[in-house]
């Protein structure tokens, strides 16, 4: 009988340890809350919102489109999914790079994509 109250013990041990190290893991979206919000380009002609992890709008004809996203360390990709242009394919997305510091995020459009200007564009949080 005393084995099994051992064997107990140590199995909820594990158990615990093993519940703490997991909620641990996660993963480090520092830089993504960064980018959520609002973002106004320094000549005032591009709008762009960062509303989630992936999902990002800009102004297009009138009205938000939508666009997803993801990023690396040192790079930004962009792709179009809205409602302008829905059939037609604008090619792979291409990684633009970009710098984030504080409430300035500069992104260098060498290929753009669809609706964006190719150029480096500086946009100051709103």
């Amino acid at each position: 009988m005393k084995t099994y109250d051992v064997n107990c013990r140590i199995t909820q041990i594990i158990l615990v340890l093993s519940i703490i190290i997991m909620s641990g893991c996660k993963k480090d979206n520092t830089n993504n809350i960064a980018f959520l919000g609002t973002w106004i380009s320094d000549d005032l002609t591009d709008t762009i919102e960062f509303t989630s992890d992936h999902d990002l709008y800009k102004m297009i004809y009138g009205f938000n489109d939508h666009f997803i996203y993801n990023y690396t360390s040192d790079s930004i990709t962009i792709d179009y999914r809205g409602r302008a242009m829905p059939y037609i394919y604008m090619g792979p997305p291409t990684p633009a790079y970009y710098q984030l510091n504080g409430n300035m995020l500069t992104i260098d459009f060498k290929r753009p994509p669809y609706a964006f200007r190719q150029m480096e564009t500086k946009f100051l949080r709103k």
